[in-house]
Parts: C-alpha cells; sequence; structure tokens
C-alpha cells in the first residue's frame, strides 16, 4: 500500500506560512491540525493557529515560546525551518488532505473489524460504518463566496432568463398552470408532492419524468411501493395515450404511438428502483452512488415517505425530519431536485372542504420545515364517485394546490386528470390567474 503521508510535506507547508504569515487565512480554511500525520507537526500548526487567533505574531520566536505548553521539542521546529518553503503551498496543502482521508478511511476499515466482533446487529453496524463515512466526506473545509461574487451570480441568473424570453430555468412540470405558479422546480430543492391514496401522486411524478426526458435531463424514480413495471406501464400509457387496462392486458390499439412511447423510455437518462423497504441509510446511499456515476441524473423521485424503513430508535416525527433533512442535503450537495411523495393524514376525510392543507401533512412540522415547495393534490371526482359507487370520468377537473413555496407565490393550478391513462394533463377548458389560498376551518 502506498505511504499514506510525506514528513517533508507537511514541513514544507509550515515552513511556507513561517515564512508567508498570511498564508495562515486561506490554509486555515482548509487544514485542521490533526490532517498532519506526524504528532510534532499536529502541534506546530495548532500553535501557530492560535497565534493567529490572538493577531500574534507567527515567527520563530513566537512559536518557540509555546513549544512547551504543546510537549514539542526545539529539535523538530529546527527540522522545519530547515526545509525549504514551497512556492506552490496549496497543491502541498491538498495534497495532505489526500492522505488525512485516506487515514481516515483505513481507521473506519479497523473499526469495521472490531465492530463485527462486538455483539452488533446488521443494522445497527450499517448505521455506524455510515455515519463515519460521512463524516469524511462531509469534514472538509469549503471556499465560501463574497457578496460581490454572489451578485454576479445573480447577474448572469437573469441575463440567462432575458436571453431566453423570459422564461423560468428551473425544470419545467409540463403543466402550464403550476408552472406559472412555482417558475420550475429549481436546483437543490426539495419538493413535496401530498396526497390522499389513489389521488393522483404517482401520476404528477409519471408527468414529471415525461417533460424532464424531453427536456433532455435525467431522472431516478425510487419506487418504494410499486415494482418498476409498473412504473413502466403507467409512463407508457401516459405517454401513448394507450389505456392503463389495455395495457395491462397486453392490448395496444394505436401501434405507432405505443412503440413511440417504448423507444421515449427505453434511455440512459430514466433509472428506476424498485427495493422496498430500505431504511434512510440504505435509500440515501444508492441515491447517492447513482448521482455520483450517473451525472445525467438532475431528478430524484422518492414514492413514498411511508416505505421507508424507520429504526424504531426515537419518536416516528424525529426519524421523518432526519429523512427530509437527509433527502434535502442531498438535492443542496449535488444540486439536483429531490421529489418526495407523502400521504395526507387521515383527518382530511373528515372536513367538508377536502382539498389539503400543511397541516394534514404527516409529521407535518419537520416536513414543512425541510420542504421548498409543497404540493397538494384534489380531484373533487375521487370523492364523488366514493359516494356514488360510480366510475369517475374520462377527463374530470384537478387541482394541484401549491402549498408552500419558499421563494415565490401560493395558489391553485387548474389542471385535467385522464382517469383512462392515469395522467394530469392541460386543461383545455379553464384559463386562469391562480387564486390565493384561504381555506377557513374544517
Amino acid at each position: 500500500m502506498k505511504q499514506d503521508y510525506s514528513i517533508n510535506i507537511e514541513r514544507a507547508v509550515i515552513n511556507s506560512i513561517i515564512f508567508d504569515p498570511d498564508l495562515i487565512e486561506d490554509i486555515s480554511l482548509k487544514l485542521r491540525s490533526n490532517d498532519f500525520y506526524f504528532e510534532p507537526h499536529q502541534n506546530i500548526y495548532q500553535i501557530i493557529l492560535e497565534l493567529y487567533n490572538k493577531e500574534l505574531p507567527i515567527d520563530e520566536e513566537f512559536i518557540k515560546k509555546n513549544l512547551n505548553n504543546f510537549n514539542v521539542q526545539e529539535l523538530h521546529l529546527y527540522e522545519i525551518l530547515a526545509s525549504n518553503p514551497t512556492p506552490n503551498s496549496f497543491a502541498y496543502v491538498d495534497d495532505i488532505l489526500e492522505n488525512s482521508k485516506k487515514r481516515q478511511i483505513q481507521s473506519i476499515s479497523n473499526n469495521i473489524r472490531k465492530e463485527l466482533n462486538e455483539d452488533m446487529s446488521s443494522s445497527d453496524l450499517l448505521d455506524s460504518i455510515t455515519k463515519q463515512i460521512e463524516f469524511v466526506e462531509n469534514d472538509t473545509y469549503y471556499e465560501y463566496e463574497t457578496s460581490s461574487k454572489i451578485v454576479e451570480t445573480v447577474k448572469h441568473k437573469m441575463q440567462e432568463s432575458y436571453e431566453n424570453n423570459g422564461k423560468f430555468l428551473g425544470q419545467k412540470s409540463g403543466l402550464i398552470e403550476l408552472d406559472k405558479i412555482i417558475h420550475g422546480f429549481e436546483d437543490g430543492d426539495l419538493i413535496v408532492i401530498a396526497a390522499r391514496p389513489s389521488m393522483g401522486k404517482t401520476s404528477l411524478i409519471s408527468a414529471i419524468t415525461t417533460q424532464i426526458l424531453s427536456d433532455n435531463s435525467g431522472a431516478l424514480i425510487e419506487s418504494l411501493e410499486m415494482p418498476s413495471w409498473k412504473i413502466m406501464q403507467r409512463l407508457i400509457s401516459s405517454y401513448s395515450n394507450e389505456l392503463l387496462s389495455d395495457i395491462k392486458q397486453g392490448v395496444v390499439k394505436n401501434k405507432n404511438n405505443f412503440n413511440n412511447a417504448i423507444n421515449f423510455f427505453a434511455c440512459e437518462k430514466l433509472i428506476i428502483n424498485d427495493n422496498t423497504y430500505p431504511t434512510i441509510n440504505q435509500l440515501q446511499n444508492r441515491i447517492k452512488k447513482i448521482l455520483r456515476k450517473n451525472k445525467e441524473i438532475k431528478n430524484v423521485f422518492i414514492d413514498h415517505t411511508g416505505k421507508i424503513a424507520l429504526e424504531g430508535k426515537t419518536r416516528e416525527d424525529i426519524e421523518i425530519g432526519y429523512i427530509t433533512n437527509m433527502l434535502k442535503k442531498i438535492a443542496r450537495d449535488f444540486n439536483i431536485r429531490v421529489f418526495l411523495l407523502q400521504q395526507l393524514n387521515r383527518s382530511v376525510e373528515s372536513r367538508d372542504n377536502k382539498r389539503p392543507m400543511l397541516s394534514d401533512l404527516k409529521n407535518s412540522g419537520n416536513i414543512e420545515e425541510d420542504a421548498d415547495i409543497v404540493l397538494g393534490l384534489y380531484r373533487d371526482s375521487y370523492y364523488k364517485t366514493k359516494e356514488t359507487s360510480n366510475t369517475e370520468k374520462n377527463i374530470e377537473q384537478a387541482e394541484i394546490i401549491v402549498l408552500k413555496n419558499r421563494d415565490g407565490a401560493t395558489g391553485i393550478a387548474k389542471v385535467a386528470f385522464e382517469g383512462r391513462c392515469s395522467k394530469f394533463i392541460n386543461s383545455k377548458i379553464i384559463t386562469h390567474v391562480p387564486e390565493i389560498i384561504t381555506f377557513k376551518g374544517a
């Protein structure tokens, strides 16, 4: 195994700081004392950090004064001073960081061996390993941006929007009235789609997925409830306008439309996983693995929260909060959009006005806090059908209610639902100005 440290490089970096103390401002943002392998180097670097924080000179004399406090021999300081300062300090800093991570990974490997000999369940062991790996992944310092850089970013995005004739730059949903309200799903967003069972949550992600692929982007669907082939049946039915019931029976009425749908969805930019009841750690690990391997995946759908196995080590609302927090972090870290499907509480069924509200979300506090956008689905025909025991008509009015929009307006997008293909479509009957939500009471 290649040696995972270099004493000479560590000496060169510390000597460069002593030679040019201004370097510590930038180096301190990247290196911590325990990133050094050699303990005397860890301690001398810590002395330098303390001198910097106290605004004292970083030179040989002031470092010498503090050596005894850290049990460092003067010999080690002289060895550093005898080395040559490097003109390319940050390349050496990166080398020290890389070696530090390798040593941390080796330490994790040793810990795994020890924990395997302990009386730990496989679930606890996986949880321990995941947390240790996450610590190594996240235990780095990032470059900050000054406000002048951020202003330039805003101007650049405005210029892009102007050059696109004012069109929003986020991912379109494919439903015109919804896009008018939210102006697209943006990178880094966590979007929650909430509804009662069979209201059309999966149908909505089918519509958005079709739009994503049409825009030449990629999507990952984590179907925790439905087999992947059933998801594909719905996608093909929606795209081809073939009856979902016909497809289930192996019947095709328009072969050209069906073949076009097959060709459209048979692509590398769409991945459907259907492993049921993963733990949150299993789910996040496989999502991250796919995202690292497939850079074109910019949208992740999780269907749905209730099918993620909770560990039961704490209250359910706290565990749900951990799930939404983790998904939001994935959205930010990978600069993608994450869609989480969520069931509504049964309490909505007891109201006269059954349109969803934020308070209808199960464990709503955590979900509402982490989500950037919350969409609630409502179809009046769904409830009328239940009351009359009749089947739903071919095309019915439907509402996608924007319950929360961190960066914009809330409102109601009037769309249509085509039951025979189980899909949301643009309403050809109603055009409107988005309504402000003013649901009162139960």
